[in-house]
């Protein structure tokens, strides 16, 4: 059995921040927004997913990470890595107030990688969600 290609990870920790996130507020998500330069962490009761956004990916506790249809096509070739430094997370963000924030780190995807991701069925959208 082959090992699954995923186009975003966290670290651990950032897995220790999100822990708390999520013990302090229930179920959450990250979003890109398109002019953001870091992920936004938000409750997932309380944000909508557009029919058009794509799920890059699900992290640790079923953790969705979304990202618009056109962020996708840029970063179609490109693997994410949620990690945490030390900061102010931007407004809204639910890591606000905790001293750190979340930043993403990225690499090129190899051409294997990209192979195998484009052997897989496409990435689900906010179309396909179900609530």
């Amino acid at each position: 059995m082959q090992n699954r290609i995923h186009r975003v990870e966290i670290t651990e920790r950032a897995q220790t921040l999100l822990r708390r996130l999520i013990e302090d507020n229930g179920p959450v998500l990250f979003r890109q927004a398109d002019d953001a330069t870091a992920p936004v962490c938000l409750s997932a009761k309380q944000f909508p997913i557009e029919k058009a956004d794509v799920l890059l990916g699900r992290l640790s506790w079923h953790t969705e990470f979304w990202i618009s249809p056109e962020q996708f096509e840029f970063w179609k070739d490109t693997h994410l890595t949620v990690d945490v430094v030390r900061g102010q997370a931007g407004e809204g963000s639910l890591e606000a107030g905790q001293g750190q924030r979340f930043v993403l780190r990225a690499r090129q995807l190899t051409a294997a990688e990209n192979a195998a991701l484009a052997a897989a069925p496409p990435p689900r959208t906010g179309a396909d969600r179900t609530l």
